[in-house]
């Protein structure tokens, strides 16, 4: 499967929807994006990234969650 796939089964069972996704992935058109925020990623990271900045977006996922 793939990562859109995972994302948009995640969301669809009532036992994981609640689960925060971050998409970390090669893909980073704008329309890539938009498919993975539009199937219910909480954020998206495009490779390369940098772990200051993939660390800054969980932080962020984590305080905004609670």
């Amino acid at each position: 499967k793939t990562g859109l796939e995972v994302c948009q089964a995640v969301r669809a069972d009532p036992d994981t929807q609640a689960t925060l996704i971050l998409m970390l992935t090669a893909q980073g058109r704008d329309t890539d994006v938009a498919k993975g925020l539009a199937l219910g990623a909480n954020d998206y990271v495009v490779k390369p990234f940098s772990t200051k900045e993939l660390v800054q977006k969980v932080k962020t996922l984590l305080e905004t969650s609670t």
